[in-house]
């Protein structure tokens, strides 16, 4: 027990006096630690901002009960007294545009009892008071709005309400994020009850209720509920929100921190076991003291364990506060970025927390095991002696294994049939990462045999001798690796979140297309908006969603048009083999019909198939003409509008695509024109704005986060520097006694170090490359669009991981630098 004690004050006393070391190995768990937390706790976060999002200004409500005949208003006595109800809010809303130094903006006006809208979304005024007279023609708008007109609290603003203008005093201004938040363009009002009836002339009744299910109550049980007490041939009850949907979208957002986690907890194990290299064979003499007096191996396991135990205790608990810090610095540039400006809130769970600091223990414990417990085992005299050089062992088996795996990993994903395509991709990209790692070894000795003889031409003895010293060394291939985890990591999430830009933000590539309106239009609305000045085409579009069968396969979307070429151009319709120009003259003249590739896929219908369509009950036998692929439309079938209302009944067109000399202007026309009636309406170009906004506020924090991953190959690098220069330290006092320079060392280490460098350079470059291959090609059949990979990308990798070996190069540099021979020199 003496010796215990005193084996654990001298190692406690290491931590303190070996700052630089400690500092590594608490940075790499620290950083783990970090990683991993973030990635739990953003994916909740996201997921509690979306719903937000797609909730807009119902807030807690999930419910919304309207009246089937939009004519009629629906009373809050109307909605029964059930115990699955908490609160229950009445909104009547309408429409106004407003106008500025030729700038239209469309409005949606909103009003409600204070007091229970309070109770749902509750409103936050920018001064931090509270509504106290609220009447009149008085209005609050959100700050969003205010300061893009520079419009003040007090301030008149005048409104385009059914066509003439009303003047209304802003009688507050709140934040945006509460009752005003939206998906859609344009701005959102609230007035006083008593003004918005009389401005859309509703003397009774709500346009709409909605309800917030009572504590402990699910949406589907509310729902259920009120179905099973109200008529359903009157009122119309839908959930607001989809939220598996919206979990699943937050899941996906969040699957990039926890690859780049992947990346990192990979990286730290190298680092930690690499650290308790150094330490152990800093600490072989002391150590060997200590076995000479009694020590047993048990005990000298046992107290380096205690101390890689201190270091994830330490690493835990640091690293979740400032994950905290971190996550919420995230989501606030998030937010901000955000075309909603919205506040995302920060989500932290019991598993974000406990599974973190579990893993900082786990990982500091089972990586330092394998060091500590070799040299426990070494032989009193090795120890005391410092022999320490590890023996070269053969390992043919594990390089035929790697090259066989490497074949395997390309070979699959290529002949994999598609309903394999993701099991085989997931495969295949592990087993890239593996075969390098096992191949590494066999690289390295072929490409330093080629070094040793450019470099003896070029270097002399140096260049010849430095190119020697990579060979056959574990801790130059381990070198390796960890450069080709970390640079191969950043070029792929790199090449991925860009390609993921470019993806969403282009969804109307090669669409020739300015503008969408989605709502309910007859054929007067259609008349009007085709005599708008500017107007060049316009193509109604009648659609019918989860409502057709085809051979008993439920169709998702069908469309029907009018004009098939129009169609075909504006929404960019890839045929899949063609579309003879025989076929779009019969299109139109007998039952057709086109279908997308994935429903040809889901229902196993091909092209010439006669199919039956069926819809209430009647079913109508349609030929398939072609198969199409489009990102621009989520249709899966398209028909002839002729037919769409003879066999389906459709009287109202629910799409409006156009194009226009000026794109703006007719969709602020066509906003108005649909007045209090339900629309989605945008241009091209403030689709792709918002789309870019949204996509790069959630993969910045990604694409910056992989610094974090080039840090910590930074001090695995110097970590494995630093034991090659241990293992090293008594050949290079020898040389150095027989006249080796300290400009000759220090040309020999940085040469090994760029050599080292650029072969990890290179496989990362090279597997990366597949690695992006096989991903593409997994996600090949869902794209249409082929990535664009740039050589910069790639080149700056490389450039990155040399620069990290020579900075790291440093460290033995130094070390060697202060070298004193007589103590490095030992005889037996």
């Amino acid at each position: 027990m003496f010796i215990l004690t005193i084996i654990l004050k001298y190692i406690l006393t290491n931590l303190k006096e070996h700052k630089l070391r400690t500092s590594v190995m608490l940075l790499s768990i620290l950083l783990s630690t970090i990683l991993l937390f973030v990635s739990l706790s953003i994916g909740a976060s996201y997921e509690s901002a979306q719903k937000k999002m797609a909730r807009g200004m119902t807030g807690s409500a999930t419910i919304s009960v309207t009246t089937k005949d939009s004519a009629t208003g629906i009373s809050l006595d109307d909605i029964p007294d059930l115990p699955e109800i908490g609160v229950k809010v009445g909104i009547i809303t309408g429409s106004a545009i407003y106008h500025k130094e030729g700038y239209y903006e469309s409005m949606d006006l909103i009003a409600a009892e204070i007091k229970a809208l309070n109770q749902i979304n509750k409103l936050r005024l920018v001064n931090g008071e509270e509504i106290t007279d609220f009447s009149g023609n008085q209005v609050i708008l959100p700050d969003r709005f205010t300061s893009k007109f520079s419009i003040e609290k007090g301030d008149l603003i005048t409104l385009q309400v059914k066509g003439m203008p009303v003047t209304f005093e802003v009688g507050e201004i709140a934040a945006y994020d509460t009752i005003f938040l939206r998906q859609t363009r344009g701005t959102t009002a609230l007035f006083p009850l008593d003004t918005l009836r009389k401005l859309v002339s509703q003397t009774d009744g709500y346009n709409e209720i909605l309800i917030e299910p009572a504590k402990g109550v699910t949406t589907a049980e509310l729902k259920n509920a009120l179905q099973n007490n109200m008529p359903n041939h009157i009122y119309d009850i839908s959930e607001i929100v989809n939220e598996a949907q919206i979990a699943a979208d937050a899941r996906q957002k969040s699957m990039p921190f926890f690859l780049i986690s992947f990346f990192a907890l990979t990286i730290s194990v190298f680092i930690i076991y690499s650290s308790y290299k150094v330490v152990t064979l800093d600490r072989l003499p002391i150590i060997g003291t200590f076995r000479s007096i009694g020590a047993t191996e048990k005990e000298v396991t046992k107290v380096f364990l205690f101390e890689s135990l201190i270091y994830g205790l330490l690493g835990g608990l640091f690293g979740i506060p400032i994950g905290m810090l971190i996550l919420k610095f995230i989501l606030r540039g998030i937010g901000k970025t955000l075309s909603n400006g919205i506040e995302i809130p920060v989500i932290i769970s019991p598993l974000s927390i406990i599974l973190p600091f579990a893993v900082a223990m786990v990982v500091s414990i089972s990586s330092s095991w394998l060091p500590i417990r070799r040299a426990s085992r070494l032989p009193i005299k090795d120890i005391v002696l410092g022999r320490v050089d590890e023996k070269h062992v053969s390992n043919k088996a594990t390089i035929l294994i790697g090259i066989v795996l490497f074949i395997i990993s390309i070979i699959l994903p290529r002949i994999a049939p598609k309903s394999m395509l993701y099991p085989a991709g997931g495969f295949s990209l592990l087993g890239l990462i593996t075969a390098a790692i096992l191949n590494i070894p066999l690289i390295t000795n072929l490409i330093s045999s080629g070094m040793e003889r450019l470099y003896e031409v070029i270097f002399k003895g140096e260049g010849k001798l430095s190119a020697r010293n990579i060979r056959d060394n574990k801790n130059v291939t381990q070198n390796i690796a960890l450069l080709f985890i970390s640079l191969s990591a950043v070029i792929v999430i790199s090449v991925v979140g860009n390609f993921v830009t470019t993806y969403i933000i282009d969804v109307f590539h090669g669409a020739e297309l300015d503008g969408l309106a989605n709502g309910d239009m007859d054929q007067s609305f259609v008349e009007k908006v085709r005599n708008m000045d500017g107007i060049k085409k316009i193509l109604p579009i009648y659609i019918m969603e989860n409502s057709v069968q085809a051979n008993r396969n439920n169709l998702i979307r069908l469309e029907a048009t009018d004009n098939l070429d129009w169609y075909s151009s504006m929404f960019a319709l890839n045929y899949s083999n063609g579309l003879l120009e025989q076929a779009f003259y019969e299109f139109h003249h007998e039952r057709n019909i086109l279908l997308s590739e994935n429903c040809m896929d889901r229902t196993g219908i091909s092209v010439n198939d006669i199919i039956s369509l069926s819809y209430n009950g009647m079913e109508y036998r349609y030929r398939v003409i072609g198969s199409f692929k489009s990102r621009a439309t989520d249709a899966e079938a398209v028909i002839p509008s002729y037919y769409a209302t003879q066999d389906f009944g459709m009287q109202t067109y629910k799409l409006l695509a156009y194009t226009a000399v000026d794109p703006e202007a007719i969709i602020i026309q066509i906003r108005d024109l649909f007045g209090e009636t339900p629309n989605w309406s945008r241009t091209v170009k403030e689709f792709t704005t918002d789309a870019l906004a949204t996509v790069e506020a959630f993969l910045q924090p990604m694409h910056s986060m992989t610094w974090l991953i080039l840090l910590l190959a930074t001090v695995g690098v110097i970590n494995n520097l630093l034991i090659n220069y241990i293992q090293k330290r008594r050949s290079i006092a020898m040389y150095k006694s027989v006249g080796l320079s300290n400009r000759q060392n220090i040309q020999i280490t940085l040469l090994e170090g760029f050599s080292s460098g650029l072969i990890g350079a290179v496989i990362a470059v090279f597997v990366s490359y597949l690695e992006i291959q096989t991903i593409f090609l997994v996600a090949g059949p869902k794209i249409t669009m082929v990535p664009e990979l740039k050589h910069s990308t790639f080149i700056l990798a490389g450039i990155a991981g040399i620069v990290i070996n020579l900075i790291g190069s440093v460290a033995p540099i130094l070390k060697s630098h202060q070298m004193k021979l007589v103590e490095e020199i030992k005889f037996e």
